[in-house]
């Protein structure tokens, strides 16, 4: 399959997988545009040319959140290994989170084991990062009050410290998206 096809095929994909969800804010922006954004954002930043990456993507989200009846990890994982191949599938696993583990501990692992994911991982776990904390920062979720918005500043920090060097663009972009970030939701004093 060619390049242009493998990424609307994906986009096919993703959008049918992510059809009934919304992002968290109040906007009710239908969730396929955060991937949309992901990829967008890796190819303005330089890598438009790394199809595994930009496929991978559109695609980061959808084992880990659109598992349902009649659609299991395992089936979403052979559909996906199937359709787009086995580089593809696995960096998609690399960023997928484990849903059976509880949100702090997966939040642990996030940071602890970013070192250790592959280039591509790494470049689409930065801009993932980014493109969450321009939606949180533009239109947060009704019910995260101040200091969760923060926390997950805070926490997205952290993660992208372990992951930075790889693209400069990237790395400007999500330094540039958190100073904003922290302009609008400056941490709380004690």
């Amino acid at each position: 399959m060619n390049e242009t096809r493998l990424l609307l095929e994906a986009l096919d994909y993703a959008a049918l997988r992510h059809r009934n969800q919304l992002r968290k804010g109040s906007g009710r922006i239908p969730y396929i545009n955060h991937p949309i954004q992901v990829a967008n954002h890796l190819a303005a930043a330089g890598e438009a040319d790394n199809i595994v990456l930009i496929v991978s993507a559109i695609l980061h989200d959808v084992i880990e959140d659109t598992v349902e009846p009649g659609f299991t990890k395992e089936g979403l994982i052979a559909y996906i290994e199937n359709k787009f191949g086995e580089d593809i599938l696995s960096l998609i696993l690399e960023v997928t989170d484990d849903k059976s583990l509880d949100k702090e501990e997966r939040k642990r692992i996030q940071v602890e084991l970013s070192t250790k994911r592959s280039l591509n991982a790494r470049k689409l776990i930065i801009a993932d990062k980014t493109m969450n904390i321009h939606d949180i920062t533009e239109d947060p979720p009704p019910d995260w009050d101040h200091e969760r918005i923060t926390g997950y500043f805070d926490w997205a920090e952290k993660v992208i410290s372990n992951v930075r060097g790889l693209n400069p663009v990237l790395d400007e972009a999500f330094d540039i998206t958190l100073a904003k970030a922290r302009k609008k939701y400056p941490s709380e004093q004690t």
